[in-house]
């Protein structure tokens, strides 16, 4: 009996001891390589191996595009070909976006806790709408000053497209906005979002027409009964608002949704925590998900630019004629991305924002070739985590909803286009037009969807602030496609600065954060240690009592 009561102690002894030892040691460092150059760069290359087939790809894409717009006469149908598979590789992309971003917004807000929370969100709002209002004054002053409105004229031509067909009003885009954060269905707001549709109301108004064109305007009221007769035609009294729906993921209302759960979470405490493990798993896989669907991209973003090259329709003379519209944008993509949000990330966090830019520009690419920061997003996630070490109760939370309001440079190019559309039309804009359009501007954008050529649509918001008509817009359509691109890479990289100031600002959180989960381990380790304990002594008891009865 004793014997067997020792063996089963020493059991339960090694057993806690193993425990511990799992819990507190440290992972051993690898022994270093040796600092050969050969070494180096087969470390970098390894290290960069995606990106730089991801360079190679557009620049094959480009070239393959340019070839065959030179030497094929293929109809458009034939063209779309091409884009296959890059269409399947931004169908995957898109894919991810859901089980991604909810799964990072619940967990990190749920491991953070409300008060961590309300401090991060408080910094990275503040940041977001900052950065957001600084690009449509740089793109206000670029626009006011250059004026490439009044350069161009005589060189571009009006002409009427769909859009001029979409009456849009200011005050229902902004209520379709509220709508959106609040959806009526889960499920629905997972493929579908809330829009307003106006259909005009007619009345029927009764007109005289004169049938006798020899008379002056002068004796036509003597005219008698016989010589005038009564007309009804119809003129647009109002519009009616009809509720109305158009695919696509509600970004807004599930960014709203996960954060309200997030923080029901962490209010349960301990008894949610299964539901952020199974979130964190969900999460993990879906990144794992991200990896191999990263290995495709060069083919993809291959497709993508060999498609956009070929579709373009003389793209000599459209550069020509609105060039000076273009220079203007670049002008401003350039200082936002290149000297604003640098500066401010040098400032605020004293680090080296070339190292940091350099581990974004696989997201960066990708986000040129697809124009589309959603799709962008999974890969965002994966430089800003594994490359730039930002923790991920940071990235979970701020990169979503960056990538639904923090549109810097669609704030920027709003400006620009409206003003430039107006300077083309002789249109003298007071500085409180310039006031409205930059608020106007700043607030459209958070309603684009990051999507390709969702800023294209918001535009007529601010269009119908300044009374453009919405046909104008088809000055600049022929451009959109390849402008999107650059303007979705400030978007991304303004979203990747956002959240490193925001993490570096919130260091002292996560490292309680951090700090609090380390113990939290500890003592389930040693509650589960407690328990092995009381289960090998209970058995034995058990074993004593048969043996002895």
């Amino acid at each position: 009996m004793s014997q067997e009561e020792v063996h089963a102690s020493d059991v339960m002894e090694e057993i806690i001891e193993i425990n511990k030892r799992e819990t507190l040691k440290h992972p051993k460092k690898r022994p270093s390589e040796p600092k050969s150059v050969i070494g180096t760069i087969k470390r970098h290359f390894k290290e960069n191996l995606l990106l730089i087939m991801t360079v190679i790809a557009v620049c094959i894409g480009v070239g393959l595009g340019l070839y065959l717009r030179a030497n094929t006469n293929f109809t458009p149908p034939t063209k779309k070909y091409f884009g296959v598979p890059g269409e399947l590789f931004l169908r995957a992309l898109k894919f991810l976006i859901l089980p991604l971003v909810s799964t990072s917004l619940i967990t990190g807000i749920a491991g953070l806790g409300l008060q961590k929370t309300g401090k991060v969100a408080a910094r990275a709002f503040i940041f977001y709408f900052s950065s957001t209002f600084v690009a449509v004054v740089i793109g206000l002053i670029l626009v006011t000053t250059i004026r490439p409105g009044y350069l161009s004229r005589g060189a571009v031509t009006i002409n009427k497209d769909s859009f001029s067909k979409q009456k849009v009003n200011t005050a229902d885009t902004f209520i379709d906005l509220l709508r959106n954060l609040i959806p009526e269905n889960m499920i629905q707001m997972t493929f579908q979002l809330y829009q307003t549709r106006l259909e005009p109301h007619y009345k029927n108004v009764t007109v005289s027409e004169n049938t006798n064109s020899s008379y002056s305007n002068k004796s036509s009221f003597n005219l008698s009964n016989e010589n005038n007769r009564n007309k009804t035609v119809q003129i647009i009294d109002y519009y009616n608002q009809i509720p109305d729906s158009r695919n696509g993921l509600d970004v807004l209302g599930l960014v709203l949704f996960c954060i309200t759960f997030g923080a029901m979470l962490a209010q349960i405490g301990e008894r949610g925590m299964v539901m952020v493990h199974f979130l964190e798993i969900l999460n993990e896989v879906s990144i794992k998900i991200i990896r191999i669907v990263m290995w495709i991209s060069p083919l993809g973003i291959m497709s993508l630019v060999c498609v956009a090259v070929l579709e373009m329709e003389d793209p000599v003379a459209v550069f020509k004629s609105i060039s000076y519209y273009m220079m203007t944008v670049f002008i401003g993509l350039g200082i936002q991305g290149l000297i604003f949000l640098p500066t401010v990330y040098i400032i605020l966090t004293r680090k080296n924002v070339l190292k940091f830019g350099k581990n974004m520009s696989e997201a960066l690419l990708v986000a040129l070739a697809t124009a589309s920061s959603a799709a962008t997003l999974p890969i965002t996630f994966k430089c800003i985590e594994e490359k730039n070490k930002v923790s991920k109760m940071i990235s979970r939370f701020v990169l979503p909803v960056g990538a639904t309001i923090n549109l810097d440079g669609t704030a920027l190019y709003e400006a620009v286009a409206s003003i430039f559309i107006a300077q083309l039309n002789g249109i003298n804009l007071s500085f409180v037009d310039l006031v409205v359009t930059s608020i106007t501007a700043t607030l459209a954008s958070i309603g684009a969807a990051g999507i390709p050529s969702a800023g294209l649509v918001t535009m007529i918001i601010v269009l119908s602030a300044l009374n453009i008509p919405a046909d104008q817009i088809s000055l600049i359509y022929a451009v959109d496609w390849f402008l999107d691109r650059f303007r979705t890479m400030i978007n991304v990289w303004g979203d990747s600065i956002a959240t490193g100031v925001v993490a570096h600002l919130s260091a002292k959180e996560v490292a309680q954060y951090e700090e609090e989960q380390k113990v939290k381990r500890l003592n389930a380790t040693s509650g589960d240690n407690r328990e092995s304990k009381q289960f090998l002594e209970e058995n034995l008891r058990n074993e004593n009592e048969t043996l002895n009865i």
